[in-house]
């Protein structure tokens, strides 16, 4: 697939994570929050190692990411969704970049309101996801995998359109239920279930009507 400017600023933006944290890595306490439930507050904790770990994880999802088009049997596809497929790609690695440097702020005594960032986030994240998910082409790798989309190029047309709006609605319920306090993440994780049902079932719905026709 062609590399195109995006490429080249998300893989930039992939190893920034990993070059604060090294730098922070004198600095950092032995123990270090690595993980927030829904109240914002720390619900686990490693040690700087972990952390250090974890700063690397969004350029080794980058490297994955677009290696994945290589070995895909329909890789034609991503031809056709090239500018989609790089916009997802960096929205997602943006995403875990500003989570990591936010945790790493965190565990060096910054006070970070992660009930009310992380909510913003996946809210935009999800939004994002939604608007440019139609445009994502037939393959084996990327997008909203089940049994009848990979069977069938008609029903994952028909599951990335009515997906792509599902997963806006989705975006939107964070960003409205964080003005609630925490129990706004309880919301959001509702409404990810639901909405996974829904289009796990539309999907279904799809390629049955489709079969009944032939």
């Amino acid at each position: 697939m062609k590399k195109n400017k995006l490429f080249y600023i998300t893989l930039i933006i992939s190893i920034i994570p990993l070059i604060v944290n090294l730098i922070a890595f004198p600095h950092m306490p032995n123990k270090f929050p690595v993980h927030w439930g829904p109240s914002g507050e720390p619900d686990r904790y490693g040690s700087r190692i972990e952390q250090l770990t974890m700063s690397a994880l969004p350029l080794v999802l980058f490297v994955f990411l677009n290696f994945l088009p290589s070995i895909d049997p329909k890789r034609e596809s991503y031809k056709k969704h090239s500018g989609a497929f790089s916009i997802i790609n960096s929205v997602i690695i943006l995403f875990l970049v500003i989570t990591n440097l936010l945790g790493l702020f965190s565990g060096l005594g910054y006070d970070i309101p992660f009930q009310k960032v992380v909510p913003v986030l996946l809210g935009i994240l999800f939004i994002v996801l939604g608007n440019f998910m139609t445009q994502i082409r037939h393959n084996y790798f990327f997008g909203i995998r089940t049994p009848w989309t990979l069977a069938s190029e008609y029903v994952w047309k028909k599951t990335h359109r009515f997906g792509g709006y599902v997963f806006v609605v989705i975006g939107f319920v964070p960003l409205i239920t964080t003005f609630i306090g925490s129990t706004g993440m309880y919301f959001f994780l509702a409404a990810l279930a639901v909405g996974i049902a829904l289009i796990m079932i539309y999907s279904y719905s799809v390629f049955k009507r489709e079969k009944g026709n032939e």
